[in-house]
């Protein structure tokens, strides 16, 4: 979607993080800085909030990696690297909290929660990845469905709680990953469905406010 360079994508990322609660997504095209960038002044608003936020996820997903490259090998186990895995995830997700919020809030809003949803999924699948996971106890997809279905649930908490520590999200990625032990395929499925339902209704009744 976007024919920018590595330095202009930098640059943009640069500004959007640091001014992110001031920008009103809703008018994201009349920002001044949106602007006056030749690279992103032609887009229209809708255009303009799907290429920021492909930004911001992208960024997110290479700090993600960067940040687990260097000890996901010395895990041996692939239940261990998951836990690992989503533990660093939802590290960075916590520290971003008010960002990915604002910007689900808008895509939603806007339509877009297909976006969102792709998210999620992607998150899945760079875990299993990373994780290298050769098992053959599920398949390809629902491997990603049942880690998108975790993944949800507990975002979904970190966006609700703001006393949620670390410690928190480490027991309930084992309960979670634990449950799913008991679960049939078909189970899983309704469960990802679930969740979905509750992650959108927890969206649908934000309000688009100050930060937001």
């Amino acid at each position: 979607m976007l024919n920018l360079n590595k330095l202009e994508k930098e640059k943009i990322l640069k500004y959007f993080y640091k001014n992110y609660q001031n920008i009103n997504l809703d008018h994201i095209d009349k920002d001044d800085f949106f602007q006056k960038n030749t690279g992103l002044n032609f887009f229209e608003k809708e255009e303009l909030l799907l290429a920021v936020s492909s930004l911001v996820f992208e960024d997110l997903d290479k700090n993600f990696l960067k940040e687990t490259k260097s000890n996901i090998n010395k895990i041996t186990k692939t239940n261990d690297k998951i836990s690992f895995l989503l533990n660093k995830r939802f590290q960075l997700e916590k520290r971003n909290k008010n960002l990915i919020k604002k910007i689900f809030i808008h895509l939603i809003k806007n339509n877009n929660p297909n976006k969102v949803l792709n998210y999620i999924y992607s998150v899945a699948d760079i875990i299993w990845k990373i994780s290298n996971d050769r098992s053959v106890d599920f398949n390809y997809y629902t491997k990603r469905l049942i880690l998108s279905s975790v993944y949800l649930k507990i975002l979904i908490l970190i966006f609700y709680r703001d006393n949620l520590t670390n410690k928190d999200i480490e027991v309930e990625i084992q309960k979670s990953l634990e449950h799913i032990k008991l679960l049939s395929q078909f189970k899983i499925k309704f469960n990802f469905l679930k969740n979905v339902k509750e992650f959108f209704s927890f969206f649908s009744m934000q309000k688009v406010g100050r930060g937001f």
